[in-house]
């Protein structure tokens, strides 16, 4: 069960950095009204995720569970991912500034005049789109299918790791929940950051990944 946690952890808080989808959710709950808007964003990006979840586990499910410490398909999985990520990081390392003015201007963009069906439809394909969160699930779900666990222990792990790669859509509603109409300049001041430096905590986060990935990838073998 802790090796379990340990190995899929890291996948799903991964899978939650997603600066367009956190910035949208940044910026709907920054304006009034908020709440009917937030909740069918996150219902549109839970829905593509949860689409992507079922799929992977049934898919996985067909293989024998492991007992052993070592995985071979789980290593290369792995080792895969993060040959993927690396090269993104490499990308969102090298100065792209028409690229990251176009990202902010595109969610700005949608924002205006949308409806909560519209939020919906946007997450949704943000999140199919999301293909950086998408490679991460993939070995999260492979070791929660072929885990020697029963199917409860396997149900509340993959609850875990859903609700963490959807942390980016729940912690601005949370966040202005709690602070209140004072909260909004803060909420503001996030999203600045946020926009400012999309690439460069990309590229961070994408070469963290890569290390635990080749690391976790390597020892799978």
């Amino acid at each position: 069960m802790a090796d379990l946690l340990f190995s899929v952890i890291p996948l799903g808080i991964g899978a939650a950095f997603t600066p367009s989808l956190f910035a949208l959710q940044l910026l709907i709950v920054g304006n009034d009204p908020w709440r009917t808007k937030a909740l069918a964003a996150f219902l549109g990006s839970a829905v593509a995720f949860g689409i992507a979840v079922t799929i992977l586990l049934l898919g996985f499910a067909q293989l024998p569970t492991t007992e052993s410490s070592t995985d071979l398909l789980d290593g290369v999985i792995r080792l895969v991912a993060a040959a993927l990520l690396g090269a993104a990081a490499i990308y969102f390392f090298i100065p792209h500034p028409g690229v990251q003015s176009k990202v902010r201007a595109s969610i700005e963009h949608r924002v205006t005049r949308a409806t909560p069906i519209d939020f919906f439809g946007i997450t949704f394909v943000l999140s199919i789109k999301d293909f950086s969160s998408f490679i991460l699930i993939i070995p999260a779900m492979h070791d929660i299918a072929v885990a020697n666990v029963d199917w409860p222990i396997k149900a509340a792990v993959t609850l875990l790791v859903f609700t963490l790669a959807l942390s980016a859509l729940t912690l601005p509603p949370l966040l202005r929940t709690a602070l209140g109409n004072p909260g909004k300049e803060l909420l503001t001041k996030i999203y600045t950051f946020t926009m400012n430096r999309q690439f460069i905590i990309m590229g961070v986060v994408f070469t963290l990944l890569t290390i635990y990935l080749v690391i976790s990838g390597i020892n799978s073998l």
